[in-house]
């Protein structure tokens, strides 16, 4: 989200000056603010990615990314099956790795973290 920067602030302004700077152009950049961070979403925060994952029985799945890193944790935001855990395959800063260990397909929503 992108915001508009402060009106500079100077100096030697007189009272009513002030009062206008705090109740106008401040204000309006808290609103502005304020609005612009409720509406941000989980991924908007953390430098990662958000990956929907298929498992069709108990087998390793690659996930590829382009983050440029090696991500160092994930959350499990939804999933059809709770026997999803980390690969045996090491992650790197091309793939990550998921595997489900019980029999059956399953899916799941997964947020990669930094």
């Amino acid at each position: 989200m992108k915001f508009t920067g402060l009106k500079l602030f100077r100096s030697g302004n007189t009272i009513e000056e002030v009062v206008r700077y705090l109740s106008v152009e401040l204000a309006n950049s808290l609103r502005d603010l304020t609005m612009g961070l409720n509406r941000l979403k989980l991924t908007d925060n953390f430098e990662g990615f958000q990956a929907e994952v298929s498992f069709s029985g108990a087998v390793e799945v690659e996930i590829r990314h382009n983050l440029g890193f090696t991500p160092s944790q994930r959350i499990i935001v939804r999933a059809t099956a709770s026997d999803i855990v980390d690969g045996d395959t090491a992650w790197n800063s091309n793939y990550v790795y998921l595997k489900k260990t019980g029999a059956g397909a399953a899916t799941a929503t997964v947020i990669f973290l930094r």
